[in-house]
This record gives C-alpha cells, structure tokens and sequence, in this order.
C-alpha cells in the first residue's frame, strides 16, 4: 500500500488535530518517512512530516500507516503482480506496474488543507508532497511545482507520479 506524506520545511510543529480530518494523520517533528525511497534527501533537512493514512486508521495508529483508500485506483487501473507470481511481469520488488494516481473526491479537501497548513507554518515557504508505493516506479523522482494551485492543476489533468517528490513553495 502506499505512504503518502507532506513535509513543512523547517517547521517546529503543526499542531494537527485528528478530529478535523476525515483521513487518519500522525505528525512527527523528525523528518522519516514510513519508507525508504526518499531517506537520503529527507534526513538533510529539518521540519515536520505529516504521514497520511485511510480513514479507518484514525483509531490504530500503530499498526500498518498507509493511504490506499484515499486514491482512486481506477484512474490508471492496472492489475498489479505480486512478486513470485507465475505471471508476474514486474522486477524483483513488484516495482514499475503503476505510475500515476489521483485522490477520491471525498479527500481533496483534507490534502489541501493539510499542504496549505504545511506551507503557513514552514518559515521558509517550503513544502513537498512525496509518496512511496512499492508498486510504483522503481527509482523515485523529484519535481518542482511552484504553489499548491499547480499541485492540483497537476492532479486534475493528468495525475500525479507515484514516487515522487513535489516541491512547493510559498510566498
């Protein structure tokens, strides 16, 4: 499943509030994803990262944290393989048989709330946006979109890469 995640740059601390989100969040003040795509370019920089969650992880944090429920599949529907399948046409890891996703409707609002957040706290105006799906592209990638309106200009047009880092910023 995938990790989703939004870091604020340099941020001391978001003060979240599960109860104003329908997906579920947990906020850490050290920069680590759940995976580890973007570990090196991560432990470089301080701040906050706010790992995204389904819904009914609001309760069970501790467990698996991750946002599958939170995309729509059908976007770019591709059934996936599973390492050691007979038929499984993906490398070693089940990597490279999905590339691009967009958020179910219901979600939009929180995504954006929480990025706008990321953004009004960061005191340097930087953000990013980053997934990690072991089904996704093998080698991760970063991408700059200069405001959160291009994120979703983005996301409405063609979708977004799985895998990959957005960079934001703001004024």
């Amino acid at each position: 499943m995938p990790t989703i995640e939004i870091v604020s740059y340099d941020s001391t601390g978001l003060e979240l509030s599960q109860a104003d989100f329908d997906i579920a969040i947990i906020e850490e003040n050290k920069l680590e994803s759940h995976r580890g795509l973007f570990y090196d370019l991560l432990k470089q920089e301080n701040g906050v990262i706010v790992h995204i969650g389904n819904p009914d992880l609001k309760d069970n944090k501790n467990a698996g944290f991750y946002a599958g429920k939170i995309i729509d599949w059908e976007f770019e529907p591709n059934e996936i393989f599973h390492t050691g399948h007979e038929t499984s046409r993906a490398d070693d890891h089940g990597s490279n048989q999905q590339s691009k996703f967009k958020f179910l409707n219901q979600y939009k609002i929180d995504i954006d709330n929480l990025l706008k957040i990321a953004i009004d706290n960061s005191p340097i105006k930087k953000i990013c946006f980053l997934t990690d799906y072991q089904f996704g592209p093998k080698k991760g990638k970063k991408e700059i979109l200069n405001t959160i309106t291009d994120f979703w200009r983005q996301h409405d047009s063609g979708g977004l890469g799985l895998n990959t880092m957005y960079e934001m910023y703001g004024k």
